[in-house]
């Protein structure tokens, strides 16, 4: 019988094990994207293909200012057709990465979610992402060192259970989500105080 209590006071410690500067580094380069218009990518498998689809409409929608452009974040695994297409034609293992091929831009950021961290759909969506110059980060247990070899920005969750990592996922997912609306306010404040004047040209 699952002992419920011990079930949640583990993953308490999981999450207050997890890295704030990580996180916070990570929310620096999606509130970046934002500011240079670029489109932020989220992949993974099962439940971390449904943290994807969850903290990118966290992301697009709730860190939307009250006017001005939103944040462009998109899961890969939204995409029956995409999916199904890759997934015939070439093998499974290109399902994300051949999505990306198609919209894929240098600046742009692509977020593997692995439990395992070896997951190949993954890895090769961050190696195209590598190949073509856009940003590649990761959320993955502090055992999936092939994902933490492919992504430049990575946040680890300390737990070797399934269960504890997804849902870690999503709280890690909901931190970003709250820093990065903090980050692009402040963008926008700053650039409300300090305009930019247009230059003059002489008569």
């Amino acid at each position: 019988m699952l002992d419920i209590r011990h079930y949640v006071d583990t993953y308490a410690g999981v999450v207050r094990s997890l890295d704030s500067g990580s996180i916070e580094a990570l929310a620096g380069v999606i509130a970046e994207a934002w500011r240079q218009r670029r489109t932020v990518y989220f992949c993974g498998n099962g439940g971390s293909a449904a943290n994807a689809a969850h903290i990118a409409a966290d992301l697009t929608k709730l860190t939307a200012p009250a006017s001005g452009p939103r944040l462009r974040a998109v899961a890969l695994g939204e995409s029956l057709p995409g999916l199904t297409a890759a997934a015939n034609d070439l093998a499974y293992e290109h399902i994300y990465a051949e999505q990306l091929r198609g919209f894929l831009e240098p600046g742009d950021v692509v977020v593997g979610l692995s439990t395992s961290g070896s997951s190949p759909n993954v890895l090769r969506a961050l190696e195209l992402a590598a190949e073509v110059g856009a940003v590649t980060a990761g959320v993955t247990s502090t055992s999936g060192e092939a994902l933490q070899a492919r992504a430049r920005h990575v946040v680890l969750v300390p737990s070797d259970s399934v269960q504890h990592i997804e849902d870690a996922t999503m709280v890690t997912g909901h931190l970003l989500c709250l820093l990065v609306r903090d980050l692009i306010a402040r963008q926008i404040q700053a650039s409300t105080a300090h305009p930019v004047r247009p230059a003059v040209t002489p008569a």
